[in-house]
């Protein structure tokens, strides 16, 4: 597969656990939540895990037709063994190594994609998915900070994070399919004015990285037309990076 250099993270699925790892980051910081180095570890594992899983099922299925799922179809002989090195150690570090409390969340949240993985591909009935995978990666990206969430603010940065995962996954699907009956950008600028306008006084840091991905959210719909599947696809995922710029200014909890 000749894929362009700037194409394989999306094709190793490699662009989500980078935008898990961010978020959680900026959620332990801004919430002063404990962490350990195991925390982000397994978060990456965790979301790798998924994302394969998911693609090379979509890949088997004939369901998954893009460049991500060709990839699975060709190549999961390979994947394979790595996906359950990596599955098996990432286990063995969350029982021995995740604080209790962690522990448990997370549990649940893998109970979650249990259901889903049996809802999606267990199943031929048609269920919200890209709904589905936006709560999913806003509770695992947060999961951490849990234990921190005091207040109305905070539960509403989570909410507002999900949100922009829907959004993350129902554009690419609809930019993808060539289709424009998917308000990304009023949405999109709906999000991060409620960030803007909710968390300003309690979580300003969250909402602004949540405002600063809607707003690239707004900027990528207004210029889908001039602009390659491919390249709308890689860029969907960037669009949620904006805790790169925001980390510097997060109160570390390190």
């Amino acid at each position: 597969m000749g894929a362009r250099l700037w194409l394989w993270p999306n094709l190793l699925s490699l662009d989500a656990p980078l935008v898990a790892l961010l978020w959680q980051t900026l959620f332990i910081r801004c919430f002063h939540a404990s962490s350990q180095v195991l925390t982000p570890a397994l978060l990456v594992s965790a979301v790798w895990l998924i994302y394969a899983a998911d693609r090379t099922l979509d890949a088997w299925s004939g369901s998954g037709l893009r460049p991500r799922h060709e990839f699975y179809r060709r190549h999961w002989r390979v994947v394979l063994p790595v996906w359950t090195a990596v599955l098996a150690l990432a286990c063995w570090l969350a029982w021995t190594g995740l604080p209790r409390p962690v522990f448990e969340h997370g549990a649940w949240i893998t109970a979650a994609v249990g259901v889903y993985f049996v809802a999606v591909h267990a199943t031929r009935r048609k269920w919200p998915k890209e709904a589905a995978v936006a709560v999913i990666f806003g509770l695992g990206a947060s999961v951490a900070a849990w234990t921190r969430v005091e207040t109305r603010a905070d539960v509403i940065t989570v909410i507002l994070f999900s949100c922009l995962c829907w959004i993350n996954c129902v554009a690419i699907e609809h930019w993808e399919s060539g289709r424009n009956d998917f308000p990304v950008a009023l949405l999109s600028a709906c999000v991060g004015i409620a960030a803007i306008v909710i968390l300003v006084r309690d979580r300003p840091i969250l909402g602004c990285a949540e405002a600063l991905s809607a707003a690239a959210f707004v900027l990528l719909d207004l210029r889908r037309l001039k602009l390659s599947a491919d390249a709308l696809r890689v860029l969907a995922d960037a669009a949620l990076l904006s805790p790169i710029f925001l980390l510097p200014l997060a109160g570390s909890a390190f």
